[in-house]
């Protein structure tokens, strides 16, 4: 029963860094965290943190994607902006 749920693990890890790596590749990788911290000479977040939070921001987006909608009707001079993070949702997803 263990030796499954290790195996488990081992598949979801792999496949997180796997999306991580494309994401970096693709670029996306300011999209989903800071890239890095003003005197701070290592990177701040690890490959399988981008490829667990690419599937989180997805997700965020596609919850709260009314209210964002709505927002922007408020502010159009954000609207740029908005073109822009729609356009890396669908490079994300197309690197998970």
């Amino acid at each position: 029963m263990t030796h499954y749920l290790i195996l488990l693990l081992a598949i979801a890890y792999t496949c997180a860094v796997l999306a991580g790596r494309r994401s970096r590749t693709m670029g996306l990788q300011k999209y989903l965290g800071r890239l890095q911290q003003l005197k701070r000479i290592p990177r701040r977040h690890s490959t399988f943190w981008i490829g667990l939070y690419g599937h989180l921001w997805i997700g965020a987006m596609e919850f709260w994607s009314e209210l964002a909608v709505a927002l922007m009707a408020l502010n159009p001079h954000k609207l740029p902006y908005f073109h822009k993070g729609l356009r890396a949702m669908t490079l994300i997803q197309s690197a998970l």
